[in-house]
């Protein structure tokens, strides 16, 4: 049996996403993978780098609060990882209590740093006076507040409310209502190409020369190549060295983008494949 790992505990949005994400993909279905929670992004990537899982399926950034930094990161340290597919999944966050009490009773509140950061509005206006704790994911603030009798609250899912015998305070708390996470399943192989629109990740290390970064688009555009998103993340090597992650539509091995990475190659730039892998459309009916 194949097994695909989670951010977990059981009750998190990774976990919602994960369920919602085999239902919509039939080559799962024959035989369905083993599902692992992790606790945590780094532990989850490196078990799958090392083979101790099969998959990784892992939040890869947030319409409201832009990209998950350590799923980035390891993108790009690990070897031999490689993205086979993607799944937009829409973000409702939900306050969670131990029983019903006032906004203004609340002491603290619970939650992953992305779902803090994408509640900040809500927090800053009804509950400017909370300490907020950053956990390793949204189910496990629910599991924490769970089992600790105080004005305390978390941020998560609904799913996790049911799972920890929680109230539910308030929902849709988030402070954009259209908030898709985008998601990504990561593996040891590429995705063959598909019969629609497919994407193309790449991590590029432009020279820190004058117009690198403008040359290097430049070999996308003057081939007509759409880059759907390019984010900067730093090197880690030195201070203002950065490393650029791309979206770029179409298959890797179609001749234009062969033609691009062929001229980058020539020009001694530093070019890693992140995957290539059919592209997913958030469904307008669920937003």
């Amino acid at each position: 049996m194949t097994t695909m790992g989670y951010l977990g505990p059981k009750g998190s949005f990774s976990e919602e996403a994960i369920h919602l994400f085999l239902a919509s993909h039939p080559e799962f279905n024959l035989s369905p993978p083993e599902l692992i929670p992790f606790p945590t992004l780094s532990r989850l990537l490196i078990a799958c780098e090392e083979k101790e899982t099969d998959w990784a399926f892992v939040p890869l950034e947030n319409s409201a609060e832009g990209q998950v930094g350590v799923t980035m990161d390891l993108l790009g340290q690990t070897e031999h990882l490689l993205i086979s597919s993607e799944f937009i999944q829409p973000i409702d966050q939900c306050l969670l209590t131990h029983e019903p009490m006032p906004l203004e009773q609340i002491e603290r509140v619970y939650s992953h740093e992305q779902a803090i950061g994408q509640c900040r509005d809500f927090l800053e206006k009804y509950l400017p006076h909370v300490e907020q704790i950053p956990c390793l994911s949204t189910a496990d603030a629910a599991l924490k507040i769970s089992s600790i009798r105080e004005n305390w609250a978390a941020i998560g899912p609904r799913r996790a409310a049911g799972l920890y015998n929680l109230h539910l305070l308030k929902e849709g708390i988030q402070d954009v209502v259209l908030n898709p996470t985008r998601f990504i399943l990561v593996g040891h192989r590429l995705a063959d190409m598909s019969d629609g629109e497919d994407k193309t990740s790449l991590l590029i290390v432009a020279k820190n020369t004058p117009g690198s970064l403008y040359s290097i688009l430049g070999e996308f555009s003057k081939r007509h190549i759409n880059l759907s998103r390019i984010e900067s993340r730093p090197s880690k090597r030195k201070l203002g060295e950065y490393v650029f992650f791309v979206d770029v539509d179409g298959y890797v091995f179609a001749p234009p983008i062969q033609e691009v990475l062929w001229a980058l190659q020539q020009e001694n730039i530093n070019v890693k494949l992140l995957g290539s892998y059919p592209k997913a459309f958030p469904a307008e009916s669920i937003f």
